[in-house]
């Protein structure tokens, strides 16, 4: 009987290190490409959002890629983390919302950004509520490779489990749109791509 490529990638990507252990969401690691920015650096190290962060989040004059290159550095955990609630509160705090739940609509697209992608890596098992924000994010800055990219992974996030196919096609399809502001660092281009491309050979099974 023959062993489909699919099967075999199945086993190789998930339970050689653990259910989700390796996917779209834990697997792309682009903030290494960003390690000479300090605050990058020290969200790597300590993987807690702390204020001096959330700051450099809602810094208007921080770039949106380093933005989302900090929020990348903090990584991930199989039981969760908690840093999209971190910047919730924050966020809650700066902009002194009377609302019991932080108002999304309110937010700019970085914001949006940050948090959808906060939400994706404290809790990649469930990406579909990020996905969304990140698509909010997207509907703002229709324009930045940096949203359109990590969006793509949420997509990639939320098809893991159905057609990972879909998960290059939601890659490659940022990847050929030559009109999206070059806003992202190639490298980091190359550190998401060098993953996501195993599962291309899926769209021709």
């Amino acid at each position: 009987m023959k062993i489909k490529f699919f099967t075999i990638l199945y086993v190789l990507l998930v339970f050689s290190q653990g259910v989700f252990a390796d996917s779209p969401a834990t697997s792309t690691p682009f903030s290494e490409a960003y390690l000479d920015i300090p605050l990058v650096k020290m969200a790597q190290e300590q993987g807690v959002l702390n204020q001096e962060m959330c700051r450099f989040l809602t810094d208007l004059n921080i770039s949106i890629d380093q933005k989302a290159a900090l929020v990348n550095a903090l990584g991930w955990k199989f039981e969760g983390k908690k840093n999209a609630e971190i910047f919730t509160q924050y966020l809650m705090k700066k902009y002194r919302f009377q609302t019991k739940n932080l108002p999304i609509y309110a937010l700019n697209g970085s914001e949006l950004m940050c948090l959808g992608y906060l939400k994706l890596l404290d809790d990649y098992f469930h990406p579909l509520e990020a996905m969304k924000i990140l698509e909010g994010a997207l509907k703002i800055k229709p324009n930045s490779f940096t949203v359109n990219i990590v969006t793509a992974i949420a997509r990639g996030q939320v098809a893991f489990d159905t057609d990972w196919c879909q998960i290059w096609r939601f890659a490659e399809t940022v990847l050929n749109n030559k009109s999206l502001n070059e806003d992202f660092r190639p490298e980091a281009t190359s550190i998401i791509m060098d993953y996501l491309i195993l599962y291309r050979d899926s769209c021709f099974e």
